[in-house]
């Protein structure tokens, strides 16, 4: 019985040395505070978009003709300028050659009636008739006339002739290849489609909401697929039909990225929101019953204590986070040492 009390003794010394610490630190618990401000506060929208080109074409012929040649294929990429399908010109060839023959004509006519007006206008009026005159000056009217019009029919076939030919209106790649050599086509018909890839855009619908508090936003962006964000400048911001209750935000990477036309691309935009209280994530503690709560510290007299406080949470941004409701412009929220904190403890202000 003698041999225990030693054990007992050593026992209770040390429970008792354990409570007198738990009531020490209790008492003393040190912490960081963080005074509450009202501030504008940072809202991220998530935008669903997808990648367009600025410049998509289907390409057709202003003329009816048999297709002769195809010079491309799907995928193929082409500059500005480089035929692309040629439309059998034999047809237009002959009449072409027959209004320049024409033409000729009609230049040595007129030269002919020039030449007989400058006789005439050469020679005294006592040996020249003032109505032979006048005759001839009529016939290089008329031959002036003729020119004219042979000059715009040899115009019309030379023009005819460059439509049997389609040239890529700018540099782009070649998407659809909607006919093939030996087939009639009319005009109007699609032929090709040609893509310019190196001027693609984002295009985002955001909420009209957004429009007026879109001064100063930031837009990140990434590919479906890609962890990665990347910055994006915005280009023009586009007022779509009033019932969407949307605006076509456009937009375009400011770093090259690997896409085509279709993809899906994801957005966040920063826009500032209302004004309001906000506090670091380290402040806020999560309760088993989903509720969220922080700790205030209080003074009464020269005793700072804290104090729990239920609070309602919106969005965060960079480590802050928006309280919609329990806290207000002054209150002083415990950042650091919160974690084992009771109800009216007491405690010691490191930033005080």
């Amino acid at each position: 019985m003698l041999s225990l009390l030693p054990l007992l003794t050593r026992l209770s010394v040390g429970l008792l040395t354990l409570s007198l610490s738990g009531v020490i630190t209790a008492q003393e618990s040190r912490v960081e505070t963080q005074t509450v401000a009202d501030a504008p506060r940072i809202e991220i929208l998530p935008l669903t978009g997808s990648v367009t080109a600025l410049r998509t074409s289907q390409l057709s012929s202003a003329e009816a003709g048999l297709v002769s040649e195809l010079a491309v294929e799907m995928g193929d990429n082409v500059t500005q300028g480089e035929p692309l399908l040629s439309l059998d010109t034999r047809d237009i060839s002959f009449e072409n050659q027959r209004a320049r023959a024409d033409l000729a004509q009609a230049e040595a006519e007129r030269d002919e009636a020039q030449r007989l007006v400058n006789e005439a206008n050469q020679l005294s009026a006592q040996n020249f008739a003032a109505s032979d005159r006048r005759q001839r000056e009529s016939r290089l009217a008329a031959a002036q006339a003729t020119l004219e019009a042979r000059r715009a029919d040899y115009a019309l076939t030379q023009l005819q002739l460059e439509r049997h030919q389609i040239r890529a209106p700018f540099d782009g790649m070649v998407t659809q290849r909607e006919s093939n050599v030996g087939e009639w086509v009319n005009p109007g018909d699609a032929l090709l489609t040609l893509v310019d890839l190196a001027s693609l855009r984002l295009d985002f619908s955001v909420p009209l909401s957004a429009y007026q508090r879109f001064e100063g936003s930031t837009l990140e962006v990434r590919l479906e697929g890609d962890a990665q964000w990347h910055t994006a400048r915005t280009l023009a911001r586009i007022p779509l039909d009033a019932s969407s209750r949307q605006f076509l935000l456009r937009a375009a990477a400011d770093t090259p990225l690997e896409m085509l036309p279709g993809m899906a691309v994801e957005g966040r935009l920063q826009v500032n929101g209302e004004s309001g209280p906000s506090v670091p994530r380290d402040a806020l503690i999560l309760r088993p019953d989903g509720s969220v709560s922080v700790w205030l510290a209080r003074q009464t007299d020269d005793t700072w204590q804290a104090f729990e406080q239920r609070v309602e949470i919106g969005s965060s941004h960079q480590g802050e986070v928006a309280v919609n409701e329990g806290l207000s412009a002054g209150d002083r929220v415990i950042v650091v040492g919160n974690e084992r904190l009771e109800e009216g403890q007491n405690v010691t202000l490191s930033d005080d």
